[in-house]
């Protein structure tokens, strides 16, 4: 059943990968031989989520985290850096050149800005469920401490 699952999780994720409809996803899957449900489905790329999300934390544990920042503050000053040559530059056909560099990296640069952003909002949800954890354990014990 394990193995399975594991196929089933890596069709799930080209699926994912290859933008497909819940429609056209659950028809691809059934088409490699696998009949699964809608809420299996989803079922399946919340498990899937919920892997990422946990390596990503465990990135931030092994001083990943740090290399991520980096990598961002390199490319921006890159994209920086191409402004001023592009400002600088009089022969068109290297301008457009420094254009054409400049439209490579902002899609780069716009992945690690969405990744940092949901990894702070995940991290700020998990906090935020351990205050309400430790807050709801604190008020039952003042409950019970005056019975």
């Amino acid at each position: 059943m394990t193995e399975l699952y594991s196929e089933l999780e890596l069709l799930v994720i080209r699926t994912k990968v290859m933008r497909m409809t819940v429609k056209d996803s659950l028809e691809y899957i059934r088409d490699q031989g696998h009949k699964i449900s809608q809420t299996q489905y989803y079922r399946i790329l919340s498990h899937i989520d919920l892997v990422a999300n946990q390596r990503k934390f465990d990135l931030m544990g092994k001083g990943l985290w740090q290399q991520h920042l980096q990598r961002i503050e390199q490319l921006e000053t890159i994209l920086d850096l191409s402004w001023i040559n592009f400002k600088t530059e009089v022969d068109p056909s290297k301008k457009q050149k420094i254009l054409e560099s400049i439209a490579v990296l902002q899609p780069m640069l716009s992945k690690y800005y969405e990744e940092t952003q949901y990894t702070i909002e995940f991290d700020a949800k998990r906090l935020e469920r351990n205050d309400l954890q430790q807050e709801s354990t604190r008020l039952q014990f003042l409950k019970d401490s005056t019975k």
